[in-house]
């Protein structure tokens, strides 16, 4: 493989280990969110059933709340918030190590590179199932950050808002 393709085939390498990072950075994020709200609202909940046993709040908002918060508490566990953050987080360490042992070979070859590419699908099989509205997100993001303004515009994949609003909740397959 000549030089210049070696870089090519290295930089395009690089680029999507970059997007997996910032993709399961924020998957993780999202899940974090989604559990210390979930274990918000089942303290809030809680406390306005404890209060209408003292009679402060009318019986049938002590029974909403109690409601919200199995529903909440449900959702939290069918979901398994907790272990999907820690799952993306580990997916996202694990393509930060990928990333750190490419950057730190100043010319790679062609074994390099094919073991690099191998670990990286490795990676990918332990994934869930990508939400493909996140992942343009993130193309864009790392668009942005790589590209002066003017010349990231005619590079960034067009999302509608409506599938930015959801891209956590619905995989999005045709973005």
């Amino acid at each position: 493989m000549e030089p210049d393709q070696m870089k090519e085939a290295t930089r395009k390498l690089l680029w999507s280990v970059q997007r997996s990072q910032r993709y399961h950075a924020r998957r993780s994020s999202f899940f974090s969110r989604w559990n210390k709200a979930t274990a918000f609202a089942g303290i809030v909940g809680g406390s306005a059933v404890f209060a209408s046993l003292g009679k402060a709040l009318p019986g049938e908002v002590a029974t909403l709340a109690a409601a919200g918060v199995v529903l909440i508490s449900g959702a939290d566990l069918v979901i398994g918030a907790a272990d999907m953050a820690r799952k993306h987080n580990d997916l996202k360490r694990r393509f930060c190590e990928l990333e750190a042992e490419v950057v730190g070979v100043a010319e790679p070859t062609v074994s390099d590179l094919n073991k690099w590419k191998s670990l990286r699908v490795t990676i990918e099989s332990d994934e869930p199932p990508t939400h493909v509205a996140l992942d343009v997100l993130c193309e864009n993001e790392l668009i942005r950050s790589t590209y002066e303004a003017d010349r990231a515009k005619g590079y960034l994949h067009p999302v509608p808002i409506w599938k930015r609003a959801t891209a956590h909740f619905f995989t999005w397959e045709n973005t």
